[in-house]
């Protein structure tokens, strides 16, 4: 019993403790930040005149954003088919528990950690330095990124479903390439599936997102139109945004829930 008070005077003194580092951090952002309470409160009078400017729509501009958003779609598409093959490839090297060498998996899984950590806009940054603008470097710096999340997480799918069916194939003499073919990618696949409707979701927000930095598509004909502030082209093109991506869900989500069900 006194065992038992005293580890709960313990939890309670961590507790307070770190609420008081989180308290302390908090307050230090604050500082780093400097939020102008004062000017928020100045520029929050526009707000009504901007919201009231879009109310407007802009049916002019729907055929050229539909023309863009089929150049969005294609262009994540495209990624994510060629970051499958290469991620398909890559978390077999890199997944501890059927991986060939282990420095070549911790090598791996160590690369694409630091490639994770570096958002897609800053690699279309760094691309469109090298290749300049246009729809290649969008293409090359979503493909960094979905390799980077799709090798990680094919490689946990890896190395949470696979360890008895790997031991139970090796002890009958099967080859590596045989219990990867007939053993983990069957035993995979679903998971596999369902974290590429993720990465397309992924590719599709990344590529309407560097629209911002000259990548073409959807998002650069609103970067476009918010640089004019035209605001009925703005709006009309959000709300088209907006449909894209709930259909879009709508879509992955039916695709999962027929892969779960054909797993059952």
């Amino acid at each position: 019993m006194e065992h038992i008070r005293i580890t709960s005077k313990g939890n309670v003194s961590k507790t307070i403790l770190l609420i008081f580092i989180l308290g302390v951090v908090f307050v230090a952002a604050l500082k780093l930040i400097n939020l102008d309470i004062q000017k928020f409160q100045e520029r929050l009078s526009n707000v009504p005149e901007v919201l009231g400017r879009m109310m407007a729509i802009d049916i002019s501009i729907v055929p050229e954003a539909l023309l863009n958003i089929v150049t969005s779609l294609s262009l994540a598409l495209l990624t994510l088919v060629v970051a499958i093959f290469i991620a398909m490839f890559l978390s077999f090297l890199a997944a501890s528990n059927i991986a060939p060498n282990p420095f070549l998996a911790i090598s791996i899984k160590g690369i694409f950690a630091i490639i994770r950590s570096i958002p897609s806009l800053v690699w279309g940054l760094m691309v469109i330095a090298s290749l300049g603008f246009g729809n290649v470097s969008g293409f090359v710096a979503i493909l960094i990124s979905a390799v980077g999340y799709l090798v990680k997480t094919f490689t946990a799918s890896i190395e949470e479903s696979g360890s008895e069916i790997i031991e139970a194939m090796k002890s009958t003499g099967a080859s590596r390439s045989k219990i990867i073919c007939h053993g983990l990618i069957p035993l995979c696949i679903t998971a596999f599936v369902a974290w590429i409707t993720v990465c397309f979701e992924m590719n599709l927000s990344e590529s309407i997102g560097l629209g911002i930095i000259g990548v073409g598509g959807i998002g650069l004909l609103l970067t476009q139109a918010i640089n004019t502030y035209n605001y009925a082209q703005t709006t009309t093109i959000v709300i088209l945004i907006c449909l894209l991506m709930f259909g879009v869900e709508l879509v992955m989500t039916r695709i999962k829930n027929n892969i779960k069900f054909g797993s059952s």
